[in-house]
């Protein structure tokens, strides 16, 4: 037997790129419908990679992440993120509302791919390649999902809270951003437990899964 995990591998590179990628696109389709045009002025529409690849979040943090499941060294949880989209809100033709639509579709985007991936799952051979391959893009896609729903800014979740905060709370919350990012990661080395229960709780059913697959 190998003693690398070659489709452990492969199936959470693809969950990362689709997920990452497909994420920040949906927030840049979901805003020019909705009335603004800066993510096509920018360049954001298009599925080529090299246009929301940020050096770290998505290049070198994965890789981290993914060399230590290669190895099968896993070191608990795989995490990334792309360049955020810029979204002019004034631009929206319904500021308030469009906004948290525009937020809202990454995270859906997310949980769009683990359902539709559930669709080809459960029509695949149990414990083949492909059925390997397939429940670690979902795995990969629901921890996007909730790590990006979170309420703690840069977050999705902390855009979604910012509507119904206060100009200065809101304001106040994205000057700490910075900071809170670095929670969000001990948040997820502490609690990771609890998380991959969540997890577990939205893609063992879309997968038809009594038990996890591809878990780290």
């Amino acid at each position: 037997m190998s003693r690398l995990d070659l489709y452990g591998f492969l199936g959470y590179g693809l969950g990362l790129l689709i997920g990452m990628i497909g994420h920040e696109l949906a927030h840049a389709w979901t805003a020019v419908r909705l009335g603004d045009p800066t993510p096509r002025m920018m360049g954001r529409l298009t599925l080529n990679p090299k246009a929301h690849a940020d050096p770290f979040g998505t290049v070198i943090m994965p890789g981290i992440f993914l060399v230590s499941l290669l190895f099968r060294a896993p070191l608990g949880f795989v995490f990334g993120y792309a360049k955020p989209v810029t979204i002019h809100p004034g631009r929206l033709r319904h500021p308030r509302r469009d906004g948290v639509l525009v937020a809202l579709a990454g995270p859906g985007f997310n949980l769009l791919v683990v359902a539709l991936v559930g669709m080809a799952f459960r029509r695949t051979a149990p414990l083949s390649n492909t059925w390997t391959v397939l429940g670690d893009i979902a795995v990969v896609n629901t921890y996007l999902f909730i790590i990006n729903i979170l309420p703690i800014p840069p977050l999705d979740g902390s855009k979604i809270l910012a509507r119904f905060l206060s100009p200065a709370a809101a304001m106040k919350m994205e000057e700490y951003g910075q900071y809170l990012i670095l929670f969000l990661l001990a948040l997820f080395f502490v609690f990771h437990g609890v998380i991959e229960s969540i997890a577990r709780a939205i893609y063992e059913p879309l997968l038809g899964l009594p038990v996890v697959v591809g878990s780290l």
